[in-house]
């Protein structure tokens, strides 16, 4: 993740910042937001001046379409900048794979070349436009909440910190055990893809071999492990919302019992219940937006780490021809095919067969074998 971050993101700084600045204040815009409404309950409308109401409306109003516009902006601009660098560590990546030798290629696999071209730079660009989106705005929104929440009722905030706390627990739990299922889930898409790659090329072997039923069970094996791994993933990850709402439901009731006991007694006021309540909601909707951030930033480093292992490969030069057979080694590689070239045009004329071999075509007395030499 290091070379994307210092290499393809690096153009992009510039705007990157500026993009950050947007996001910075348009959450600032929706933090005043409950505070405005929480002053024109307690403050404004015991006053019964139409005006200072109407007044007051009018900034809710310019505070909601000003952090809609900041946010929306912000949201655009790390689209391009996610798009742009992702395009470039593509085009690069595609450019070295051209160039590994057989051996690189080999060792790496096709279908694992072909899930770091695609799945692996889509988790990239997943990672650079999540951060740009939520990277700011969602801690903003935990930090300045919790800040604001303590000026306006410290004993009420302690049940927001209890809240936190069990969600802190919870979320740090399931992202540890689900990290690593998502790698392995990973490698057994690698899998699949291979199974397919290899059924499409040896069709043709598999047909004349009679080789279908145990194909299909093959196939069916491995893609029962890529479900079985993603369902155990899906379901690690799926018990934090059910968590998180059943908390903030017992965190909004108790606020709402502990507020109704304090207003009675005169140590707090109506609005700033309210306020306080909304509160609660964005900073536990924040937490959740952070837990959500953490797991696609996972899987976009493991994605990354796969990418910049080709990256930093040596390729072979381009014309150098290292990663074919040589001309004196024509005869061994046609020698070694001739059998399954047999089989590949099996059903086809006669002369198919000898297509393959260039001495045979060369020599229409040597029929039954290859002549080595």
């Amino acid at each position: 993740m290091k070379r994307i971050v210092t290499q393809y993101l690096r153009p992009y700084y510039g705007r990157m910042l500026v993009g950050f600045a947007i996001k910075f204040s348009g959450t600032c815009l929706d933090l005043c937001l409950p505070w405005v409404l929480a002053r024109m309950i307690d403050v404004v409308i015991p006053q019964g001046e139409r005006r200072a109401i109407f007044a007051w409306g009018l900034v809710m109003l310019g505070l909601a379409a000003g952090a809609a516009i900041c946010n929306i902006t912000a949201n655009r601009m790390a689209a391009r900048v996610a798009a742009g660098s992702t395009q470039a560590v593509r085009a690069d990546l595609f450019s070295k794979v051209m160039y590994l030798s057989d051996s690189q290629s080999g060792e790496l696999g096709k279908p694992s070349l072909i899930s770091r071209l695609t799945t692996d730079t889509y988790n990239v660009y997943n990672v650079i436009g999540r951060v740009q989106r939520l990277g700011v705005r969602a801690p903003l929104l935990l930090i300045g909440g919790l800040c604001i929440t303590m000026t306006l009722d410290a004993h009420l905030a302690c049940i927001l910190l209890a809240a936190l706390a069990i969600l802190a627990v919870v979320v740090v739990t399931v992202s540890r055990r689900s990290v690593p299922m998502y790698g392995q889930l990973q490698k057994a898409l690698d899998r699949l893809v291979m199974s397919v790659r290899e059924n499409i090329a040896g069709i043709r072997v598999i047909k004349a071999l009679s080789k279908e039923d145990w194909e299909k069970e093959r196939f069916a094996g491995i893609n029962d492990q890529v479900v079985q791994r993603e369902k155990a993933a899906g379901l690690t990850m799926a018990v934090i919302n059910p968590v998180m709402n059943l908390v903030l439901n017992i965190g909004l009731v108790a606020v709402v019992v502990a507020g109704a006991y304090r207003v009675n007694a005169g140590d707090t006021e109506i609005g700033k219940i309210l306020a306080f309540l909304t509160y609660f909601t964005i900073i536990l909707n924040a937490l959740l937006s952070i837990s959500k951030m953490i797991a696609i930033i996972s899987r976009g480093i493991a994605s990354a780490d796969r990418i910049e292992a080709v990256l930093s490969m040596e390729g072979r030069a381009p014309g150098d021809g290292g990663g074919g057979w040589r001309n004196g080694e024509g005869g061994v590689l046609a020698y070694l095919l001739f059998p399954c070239g047999l089989l590949l045009h099996a059903g086809k004329e006669k002369s198919g067969g000898h297509q393959l071999l260039p001495e045979a075509r060369g020599n229409p007395g040597n029929r039954g074998g290859h002549r080595r030499g």
